[in-house]
């Protein structure tokens, strides 16, 4: 049954807030036996604050007749800037199966993790219970330093006083903070006042987690910290701000009024002090880098002007592009009265912005352009498959690393995905899979890109390699 291309309801992020999301998904291994236990992992990336990210529960999407997730196994830590969540799950069904493509909601954002197959073999009767993730969450055991209060929650729990019990919970969480134990009777409490097995904290609990976990004495002592060093911040950046005032304008033109795609081009950058001074520029910043590629170092003309050369590998028209030009004014001055000699030298640092810079970049010719041409800009790149192993027995998943070389630099569109790939893995690098239902070898994989040094449209091909099947 493949499930890949269904959209369920889309599961909520509690707490979440940002742009620009999204997520993927694989198991640990993709070739296993009917109930043997995998470990699933979600990743969600972009520009968001996952700090107080709940791990969704992901049963609600998936068919309980073909999947078990022990919602309790769920684990979150941060990972190369991503928020990593695990789950623990276990296939029950023989043949290839396909976790769907999970659909996710932040605010008004959806976005939605990629399916992934396994392979589940068949093996021995095992006895899975089908309905455990259907109970209740269980309570958890009493932690060490449990009271009366804490068997008094419980009692009346057990007698139906749901109510009575949340609110002892909330008077504990104040008086000893939102520990493990206290929020996980929270959700087991909750879970049956609601009579939703899957109910989960308040939002605002699990958004100010990093607060709450504390009794609230130490609340009080981070927020009255908190307002302390956010007014010493006001005070230091108001003296930076006089520090950093402006002491120099900056000017920026282009070489020419015409550009057009992977051709070069420089810009024209003039910086002049208010006032006497030599400029010693230290860092140029462009507002914007997107399709942005330097293709050479920056070129000195007179003590305040600098050539940049560049080339722009996207097509643009009339963005507000802007230069952050950091850097020192040194001012020496000379003093001679009455035989009296003295030189002074003074320096004041600046970081300036530059008026916008209207920038229209014409796309390559539309009627040369070929019809799957990706939207790569690069010289001389190579593209290449890496399966993780070609021993295998019929309908195992194969997983395919796919890896672009770029020796000279280029250009990759944001979100660009080659041919086979199911999920970005880093900086031009991709994940795919591939049943090997009998196949002689891993598919190729052929992406058409344009090379700016010959200005024509290439093809680079990673290769499939010759599968090995046993039984």
């Amino acid at each position: 049954m493949i499930l890949a291309g269904l959209f369920l309801a889309a599961i909520e992020l509690a707490g979440v807030t940002g742009t620009d999301l999204r997520a993927r998904a694989f198991f640990d291994c993709n070739n296993v036996k009917v109930g043997d236990p995998m470990t699933l992992t979600v990743d969600f990336i972009g520009n968001a604050d996952f700090a107080a990210l709940h791990p969704p529960r992901l049963s609600r999407a998936l068919d309980g007749r073909v999947w078990k997730l022990d919602q309790a196994s769920a684990k979150t830590e941060t990972v190369d800037g991503a928020r990593r969540v695990t789950y623990r799950v276990r296939p029950l069904q023989a043949g290839v199966l396909w976790l769907p493509a999970i659909e996710f909601k932040c605010g008004d954002l959806r976005f939605s993790a990629n399916p992934v197959p396994v392979h589940a073999k068949a093996g021995a009767d095992l006895a899975i219970d089908l309905d455990g993730e259907n109970a209740y969450p269980p309570f958890p055991e009493p932690p060490d330093d449990a009271g009366d209060e804490w068997f008094e929650l419980c009692r009346l729990a057990h007698q139906g006083d749901y109510a009575g019990a949340l609110s002892r919970l909330n008077a504990m969480a104040w008086t000893r903070g939102q520990t493990p134990a206290i929020e996980a009777a929270m959700v087991a409490v909750r879970a049956r006042m609601l009579g939703d097995p899957d109910a989960e904290l308040p939002a605002w609990r699990v958004v100010a987690k990093p607060l709450v976990k504390y009794p609230w004495p130490r609340q009080a002592t981070i927020v009255l910290s908190f307002a302390l060093a956010l007014m010493v911040s006001l005070l230091l950046l108001g003296k930076a701000i006089k520090r950093f005032a402006a002491v120099a304008t900056v000017v920026v033109t282009l070489s020419s009024p015409e550009l057009k795609v992977g051709e070069p081009f420089e810009f024209l950058l003039a910086v002049e002090p208010q006032g006497a001074g030599e400029i010693v520029v230290q860092q140029i910043t462009p507002s914007d880098s997107y399709g942005l590629s330097w293709v050479g170092k920056p070129v000195k003309v007179d003590a305040c002007r600098w050539r940049l050369p560049a080339r722009f590998d996207v097509p643009m028209d009339n963005p507000a592009l802007t230069f952050r030009v950091a850097g020192m004014v040194t001012e020496r001055r000379e003093i001679n009265r009455a035989g009296f000699h003295m030189v002074s030298t003074s320096s004041n640092s600046f970081a300036a912005d530059s008026s916008p810079l209207a920038v229209k970049v014409r796309p390559l010719d539309a009627d040369s352009q070929p019809g799957d041409f990706s939207g790569i800009v690069a010289e001389n790149l190579r593209f290449v498959a890496m399966p993780d192993l070609l021993n295998v027995g019929t309908n195992d998943i194969i997983t395919i690393t796919y890896r672009l070389l770029l020796p000279n630099g280029g250009f990759v569109p944001r979100g660009y995905l080659p041919p086979g790939a199911a999920y970005d893995w880093g900086e031009n690098e991709w994940k795919g899979y591939f049943v090997a239902d009998g196949a002689p070898s891993t598919p190729d994989s052929e992406l058409c890109y344009y090379n700016p040094q010959t200005k024509t449209y290439c093809r680079a091909t990673a290769e499939g390699m010759a599968i090995n099947y046993h039984e």
